[in-house]
């Protein structure tokens, strides 16, 4: 029951682990593509595919049978539900990441290169090269194992790792929303409708906006998680010989 009570209000709810990450952005992606739709309705051209679209064959059979289904949005929601489960299945954010440095860059500045000088690596040009190459597997080696949400008791407090969770997932939910409401702005530009195309990329740039005041916010709840790292004598040994060993 709580799991379906956070993927209908995903607002409040602080996300424990990655899957409730990816919980909350599937729900939020409906919202977002939902109301794309609803605003797209306004326009003459969208509401009539849109109606064709719901009384097409045997979906229109179907969709006669739902109370007041003109109101519905239906086609809307249809298209929320196959979006936010894309979402879910294909990680949109990491391929977003992927594909313009987020969470490269992050990792490198935030967390692997401080954590670095917290316990006494001397860092050089070369060394940092290969910090960079060896991103992925040096996160699991020196941060994910003492920072992991799915451990029972690891070393960094749970509830710095949650407060963590929370913030990254708002910063994912802007960034995904700026590219839905882009390609909303896109199919806008197609169908000619330029009102339509000007409210989807003001509402882009808003959330751009949001977005990176966030990203700003994210390098203090790393920076808890570190400490705790580097603050443990065991810990922090093995870390140093992770990043000596490169």
């Amino acid at each position: 029951m709580g799991d379906v009570v956070k993927l209908i209000i995903p607002f409040f709810s602080v996300p424990k682990n990655y899957d409730d990450v990816l919980k909350r952005l599937a729900s939020l992606a409906f919202y977002e593509i939902y109301v794309i739709t609803l605003i797209m309705r306004d326009d003459r051209n969208f509401d009539t595919l849109f109606r064709k679209l719901e009384s097409w064959g045997p979906i229109g059979k179907i969709v006669v049978t739902i109370p007041h289904n003109n109101v519905w949005n239906l086609t809307g929601i249809v298209i929320a539900l196959m979006i936010a489960a894309f979402s879910y299945i294909f990680q949109f954010h990491d391929r977003i990441s992927d594909a313009i440095g987020i969470r490269r860059r992050f990792d490198r500045d935030q967390i692997l290169f401080p954590l670095a000088q917290r316990v006494g690596v001397v860092l050089n040009k070369q060394r940092n090269e290969k910090i960079v190459e060896n991103r992925d597997r040096l996160m699991r080696a020196v941060f994910y194992k003492y920072a992991s949400s799915s451990a029972e008791t690891p070393l960094v407090d749970k509830h710095d790792i949650e407060q963590a969770l929370g913030a990254w997932s708002w910063y994912w939910a802007f960034t995904e929303a700026i590219f839905y409401f882009l390609m909303g702005a896109g199919l806008a530009w197609s169908f000619g409708a330029y009102n339509l195309f000007r409210v989807f990329v003001g509402i882009s740039l808003i959330s751009l906006f949001i977005a990176c005041f966030q990203f700003r916010r994210l390098g203090r709840y790393a920076r808890p998680q570190i400490d705790r790292i580097s603050a443990d004598q065991t810990a922090a040994a093995d870390v140093r010989q992770q990043f000596d060993a490169l």
